[in-house]
């Protein structure tokens, strides 16, 4: 669905996949010239027969994969994952704590805390949150006007930037994540179409199987060599990621989506190393196990919700449906071979997202969030007194649908 299959020379690029193999040359012992004579031949000895053309010095023929390693990048995935996680999970508790800062400031009665019911509280901090949220939108609207004042441009230049940045200071929570790692594929893309970064960017943006990077099996997530193959990506992260961002919180979601793009990635690199005898290694690159993971998570979340694949658009699918289908392509790849698509990434991708909303906000992050908010609050040192000065926790999210606010919302003391 957000794939391609191009072919440009002798270099095959799939949705993940990146053919590197070159024709075999073997020349004769004797080459003629044929000069402007015709009767006149001239005769070169092998040693002065040009050679074959090779492939670029950045390109690594598949013989030259020697490395078969499971270990390493199966532990760096899964401490590159946890350690996203608790990043993610130590700023949601920092912006967490904001918020009650903000709502014990503005109440004058302490006692709301003990008597108010959930639902209550869930409004006032909703409220504190989009409070909060005006606030920082105001204060970058003010920086960008003091900032074009000081400015010696065009009046026309000053209204089209003043509504570019309006635009962006407007944007919800959700597209600003969005739009942030869209802008990082766009770099990485970019890059890609500057022929001097070629060997910079094959050798830390494309993931080999056999060779001893480990971190391009994050990098490769922001990699994309084709156009088509880029914005197909970007559009599915873009649609299925703000559905997943409005339930999951910005924190969360950033982390879910990283470990579903590393988790893949080391599933296909195993999986590739497990069958080199049957198939070839070809580095990967590109978004796609991420978006699965994206897809599967919406399809947990909105079920009956209709969608249209690429190779049926004109067929709206419920994406209960959608889903299995997609899998079942996949599968199908594996067991017929087909080289065009990554699937063990697509499958490893589809499975973690459906692991995850099942199992992960309830057995990885509530736990976890638990954990970091016992830790800070241990290391004050019991600075604040009783009375609700720190006591209750919750997490919140001002777009989630209501019927899954229980769900997603936690309750523990200090």
């Amino acid at each position: 669905m957000f794939g391609q299959s191009l072919r440009k020379s002798n270099i095959a690029i799939s949705r993940r996949f990146v053919s590197t193999s070159s024709p075999v040359h073997r020349p004769p012992r004797h080459v003629s010239i044929q000069s402007v004579t015709p009767q006149t031949t001239i005769a070169l000895p092998l040693n002065k027969v040009p050679p074959p053309p090779q492939p670029p010095k950045h390109w690594r023929p598949q013989s030259s994969f020697p490395h078969v390693r499971y270990t390493g990048p199966i532990a760096y995935s899964i401490a590159l994952s946890a350690g996203t996680f608790i990043c993610a999970g130590v700023i949601f508790d920092k912006n967490q704590q904001t918020l009650w800062d903000r709502l014990r400031q503005h109440s004058r009665q302490w006692s709301f805390f003990g008597t108010a019911n959930e639902e209550s509280i869930l409004s006032e901090l909703w409220r504190e949150k989009r409070d909060l949220l005006i606030e920082k939108r105001q204060r970058l609207l003010e920086g960008l006007a003091r900032r074009l004042d000081t400015m010696s441009l065009p009046r026309d230049v000053k209204q089209a930037i003043w509504i570019v940045g309006e635009k962006l200071a407007t944007m919800s929570e959700a597209e600003k994540t969005l739009a942030g790692i869209i802008a990082i594929n766009t770099v990485v893309f970019a890059c890609w179409q500057i022929p001097r970064l070629t060997p910079f960017m094959s050798k830390w943006f494309l993931h080999l199987p056999g060779s001893r990077q480990n971190i391009t099996l994050l990098t490769s997530c922001f990699s994309h060599q084709e156009f088509f193959h880029f914005a197909l990506n970007m559009v599915g992260l873009w649609s299925f990621g703000r559905v997943v961002h409005d339930t999951l919180g910005r924190e969360q979601f950033v982390a879910m989506y990283l470990s579903a793009g590393i988790g893949a990635n080391v599933v296909s690199h195993a999986c590739s190393l497990a069958l080199r005898n049957s198939r070839p290694l070809l580095p990967s690159l590109g978004a796609s196990g991420a978006i699965y993971g994206l897809v599967a998570s919406t399809a947990v979340l909105y079920p009956n919700s209709s969608i249209s694949l690429i190779f049926l658009p004109m067929i709206p699918i419920k994406l209960g449906y959608a889903l299995p289908a997609l899998m079942s392509f996949d599968l199908a790849g594996i067991v017929f071979k087909w080289r065009m698509f990554d699937h063990y990434a697509h499958l490893a991708g589809a499975g973690l997202g459906l692991g995850y909303m099942y199992y992960g906000e309830r057995h990885i992050w509530e736990p976890l969030i638990r954990k970091i908010h016992q830790v800070r609050e241990n290391s004050r040192g019991n600075e604040r007194g009783r009375g609700g000065e720190g006591g209750t926790f919750m997490w919140t999210e001002p777009r989630q649908p209501a019927d899954t606010a229980g769900k997603w919302t936690g309750w523990f003391s200090k």
